[in-house]
């Protein structure tokens, strides 16, 4: 299991009045197993950069809260949320947990 953190940064408005991000605060912390979807790629001259790419499965009770605007600090990096949190169940409808997709390619 790995600490999961999950990072939110409110709304707010900006001196036109327009609705901005707001600084990152720290939500909450969960313990979770983190499976990489894709081997990281070292830069060459057909790619340039690196992709983190990892599916975490968060077990909990009830729905973790985590939206798909969040960022997830996971393995020493603040990675986004890629699509829709998935609710994880069992065949009786119980809530097992969460799947949180996150992405991120570097470079």
């Amino acid at each position: 299991m790995e600490r999961i953190d999950v990072w939110r940064g409110e709304p707010g408005l900006d001196a036109d009045g327009n609705t901005v991000q707001g600084p990152l605060e720290l939500i909450t912390s969960f313990s979770g197993l983190v499976a990489p979807v894709n081997t990281p790629e070292t830069a060459s001259e057909e790619s340039s950069g690196v992709t983190f790419d990892h599916t975490i499965y968060i077990r909990s009770t009830e729905p973790t809260g985590i939206l798909d605007t969040d960022l997830i600090g996971v393995r020493g990096r603040r990675v986004p949320v890629d699509g829709a949190v998935c609710e994880w169940r069992r065949k009786d409808g119980t809530h097992v947990g969460d799947v949180v997709n996150v992405k991120l390619k570097e470079g």
